[in-house]
């Protein structure tokens, strides 16, 4: 973890000057542990009440910086980690610095301030080689050469009308090209969009950070290449390619300038026909999305929605939306993926209840996939195991557990329609990072 140098140096400071009080010792040692541990959700709701007895001011600025980014106040991120830079640069040591800006670049970058971005990094890095400092620089450099390709393009923008935009959608069954496949997985959520005076089909999809088209309905759309040897991060890493759609049509919300990840692998599609897919970078844009399964309908409303006085049950790590929740009296984080038809957990956590999964699963083997890879794998099948979301208890049916770790099922678990398909209306609120299950 990149903060594991910021906690040596607090017990440092600690033994040099002494900390006035027991309970400022414990509200630092109390932040750093959070820090150190990612564990956003209770940073969130802890920090305001010991933020006033925290003594070291770098951990508090370093503690507003993340939180900023991962529940969405990119003013507030932007504005930490300039003070940080600023003030504390000696303390923070070469590795948070650079963590720092990366957090900063990506803000930016959500923002589309693209040549910002790269700006950002660039100047930092060329300083240290100008300084012969050694390190690895490949995951900087790859950002700034990512970034650098969209430097003359416009940032994503959106056209909203003056009242409730309705949106017509779907909610369908999946089915896999496969012949007589009966497996039961779920549904998927599709709208209509309109590219050039054209009506096709798009799953809305949160799972997806970017708006993501295959490589020919990209070529059928007129998208324009931007940037080759794209990194894909899906069941397996593959290469695919970013390129930028002038606009596209959602009900009355006219969309311009979305950056589009192009998949050119087709070993997916050999199963399920997925060219199109709304990403949460759309949906972050928009503000607030509000899901009505069984009415066939996404609301896209103009007053966004109070936050509940319960708090923030989401984050964002770069556009992927991460979901609290509970079970077994534990707090787990869930990976909230509307394109995952059903629901699926994890390798860990199957070990922490593997006593109970064991006795109440059964070992199948069944298809599965991702980006760049479809294969069968051995898997446990769970009747159905009990949760709660959003203050809401669930019972989750034939839930699909992970015997092994792999990219397809991240967190504690991949939570997608199984959960929405529930309730009457779900509302996703992006601007103060909040799901409600009604």
């Amino acid at each position: 973890m990149i903060y594991m140098k910021l906690i040596k140096y607090l017990f440092y400071i600690f033994m040099l000057l002494g900390v006035t009080g027991v309970w400022a010792q414990k509200s630092d040692i109390r932040l750093g542990k959070l820090l150190n541990n990612g564990d956003w959700f209770t940073l969130e709701e802890e920090y305001p009440m010991i933020k006033d007895s925290v003594q070291t001011p770098m951990l508090r600025l370093m503690s507003e910086a993340l939180l900023g980014y991962y529940f969405n106040r990119p003013d507030e991120t932007i504005t930490c980690v300039d003070s940080l830079l600023q003030h504390y640069q000696a303390e923070l040591g070469l590795g948070n610095i650079a963590s720092m800006l990366l957090v900063k670049s990506i803000v930016e970058a959500n923002r589309g301030n693209y040549a910002v971005a790269a700006d950002i990094l660039k100047d930092f890095t060329s300083q240290l080689r100008e300084q012969g400092v050694a390190m690895d620089y490949t995951q900087i450099d790859e950002a700034v050469q990512f970034y650098d390709r969209f430097r003359n393009c416009p940032p994503m923008s959106i056209e909203l009308p003056q009242k409730n935009t309705v949106i017509a959608m779907s909610n369908d069954s999946i089915r896999l090209n496969i012949k007589n496949d009966t497996v039961q997985r779920g549904t998927s959520m599709y709208v209509s969009i309109t590219v050039n005076s054209k009506q096709y089909k798009a799953i809305f999809d949160t799972g997806a950070s970017t708006t993501f088209m295959s490589e020919a309905f990209a070529k059928k759309t007129g998208v324009r290449l931007i940037a080759d040897s794209l990194q894909i991060h899906g069941g397996i890493t593959v290469y695919g390619q970013s390129g930028i759609l002038d606009s596209m049509q959602i009900g009355d919300i006219i969309v311009r300038n979305i950056p589009i990840t192009i998949n050119k692998d087709t070993t997916l599609n050999k199963v399920e026909d997925i060219d199109f897919l709304i990403g949460a970078d759309v949906m972050a844009l928009l503000g607030e999305i509000q899901i009505f399964p069984h009415n066939g309908k996404i609301v896209i409303p103009t007053l966004l929605t109070e936050k509940p006085a319960s708090g923030s049950n989401i984050y964002m790590d770069n556009r992927s939306l991460i979901l609290k929740g509970e079970s077994c009296g534990k707090s787990h984080n869930f990976f909230f993926d509307t394109g995952n038809g059903l629901a699926a957990l994890s390798h860990n956590f199957y070990e922490s209840n593997k006593t109970e999964i064991d006795a109440k699963s059964k070992r199948v083997r069944r298809l599965t996939g991702g980006i760049g890879v479809v294969e069968e794998r051995d898997m446990l099948i769970l009747p159905e195991w009990s949760f709660q979301f959003g203050g809401r208890n669930v019972v989750l049916k034939n839930i699909a557990v992970g015997l092994e770790n792999n990219r397809l099922v991240p967190y504690a678990g991949n939570i997608g329609m199984a959960l929405i398909n529930q309730f009457d209306k779900v509302t996703i609120n992006f601007d103060k990072c909040f799901v409600i299950f009604e």
